[in-house]
């Protein structure tokens, strides 16, 4: 794993997007796991790690698409720990909801998501474990949830982020509300723009420092990202 920021970190080994890692007083949430092919990799590396941050023992989903989700039933049976979804997603991935565009139907079919157990609905803002919150970023799909801990931000595939810090639109094929998804992106850039994040931490690009931090000194210094082997 490596270090983004003080008790924030990014998995080596899931597959399909990235996956990350936040030790929060005792408790270890593991963020967007990714697909099946990353399984046996990924569990290995979350067990080396548990020396240094203990077992997991939350799952966070920043939205239900099966390259961020696939691998959860398994993952779950393994760990027994609880799965965090936005409700409106849940709805989708339990099929009691149709997925909102034809594409996703689509890809739906193609990649199917068994649902997992032990899911813990989200709606609105609200704390998971001390010092790690989340919040509603719908556009991408319709339940899609951001996470934040401190200064650093889980954004999902709620936008894209360049190396620099900078946001823009996720694919629109992909884009379940585009009115919904601009909301969200106007949403994130206030964040930023106001000094709350330090990190951005996105589904498919690198973690990107911003340049607004309100917050303490920025720690560790960028040439200082050390890695748990």
């Amino acid at each position: 794993m490596r270090l983004i920021a003080k008790n924030c970190y990014q998995l080596e080994h899931s597959k399909g997007s990235n996956g990350y890692l936040v030790n929060a007083d005792g408790s270890t949430a593991l963020i967007d796991p990714g697909m099946p092919g990353g399984y046996t990799r990924l569990l290995e590396e979350l067990r080396d790690a548990e020396p240094v941050i203990g077992p997991v023992t939350d799952i966070l989903l920043t939205h239900y698409d099966a390259d961020h989700t696939r691998v959860v039933k398994q993952l779950q049976q393994t760990l027994g720990v609880p799965i965090w979804l936005g409700a409106a997603d849940a709805a989708i991935l339990r099929g009691d909801v149709p997925p909102p565009t034809r594409f996703r139907r689509f890809l739906a079919r193609v990649f199917p998501t068994d649902y997992p157990a032990q899911v813990r609905e989200l709606a609105g803002e609200q704390t998971i474990v001390q010092g790690l919150t989340t919040f509603p970023t719908p556009g991408h799909t319709p339940g899609h949830m951001a996470f934040q801990f401190g200064g650093v931000l889980f954004s999902g595939d709620a936008v894209t982020v360049s190396r620099t810090g900078e946001l823009s639109q996720f694919y629109r094929l992909t884009i379940s509300d585009p009115t919904q998804a601009k909301q969200t992106e106007d949403l994130l850039r206030r964040r930023i723009t106001g000094g709350m994040v330090q990190w951005i931490c996105a589904g498919h690009n690198a973690p990107a420092k911003t340049a607004n931090f309100l917050g303490v000194a920025r720690w560790p210094p960028s040439s200082l990202r050390p890695r748990i082997e």
